[in-house]
């Protein structure tokens, strides 16, 4: 490759990263605007969070989009320690999470994995909650690795797996128009969405 394309890439990349993840919140932001929130079955985590013990946040990878709004540890006074891969999309995923607040911990179940479950560790122990994204970037798809369930053991603290569904609330064929008396044809009417967040909490 010559110097000036390498430059160029470098230069690149460093602006994706630098615009990416702004972007991306920006996106996920106006998403959860346009969509009706319920959770179902959360009281036994808000119950944890209220007594204040840390808990492993569990969920699978493919839904990680709109999951940091899963997490109301915040009204709590609580944070959110994030596994995330070393990897450049683990890069791009960790600088949007911590535009939400969250703490960011870099390892995954290729690279730094010893050195991410031990920081996760130290978190839940050090009384923050603990999230992880249990099928990995890898997967298999939906197939848990033992990352999660190990922290939880080292540190004494229950699994909390949280899931995500969304169900068009307008049950028109997609791309027809919302039918809705206001005749409005804005770009979300026809597509909002409710969310629920069923949680169920394992001991450990």
């Amino acid at each position: 490759m010559a110097e000036g394309d390498r430059t160029r890439g470098v230069a690149k990349s460093r602006l994706l990263l630098a615009v990416g993840p702004w972007l991306a919140s920006a996106i996920i932001r106006i998403l959860k605007g346009s969509m009706r929130w319920t959770r179902v079955n959360d009281e036994p985590v808000r119950s944890l969070q209220r007594a204040g013990r840390p808990y492993v946040h569990a969920f699978f990878h493919d839904q990680l989009l709109m999951m940091t709004y899963s997490y109301q540890g915040a009204s709590f006074g609580r944070r959110l320690a994030v596994l995330a891969s070393r990897h450049r999309d683990g890069e791009y995923i960790a600088r949007v999470l911590e535009r939400f607040g969250h703490l960011m911990v870099r390892g995954s179940t290729g690279r730094g994995a010893v050195g991410g479950l031990r920081q996760m560790v130290r978190h839940l122990r050090d009384g923050r909650d603990a999230a992880f994204a249990t099928d990995g970037p890898r997967g298999p798809r939906h197939r848990v690795q033992p990352g999660a369930i190990e922290a939880a053991r080292l540190a004494g603290a229950p699994i909390v797996p949280v899931a995500f569904a969304a169900s068009k609330k307008k049950r028109w064929a997609p791309g027809i128009a919302s039918r809705s008396r206001t005749r409005s044809r804005a770009a979300f009417s026809s597509t909002a969405i409710r969310c629920w967040f069923p949680v169920t909490p394992i001991a450990t």
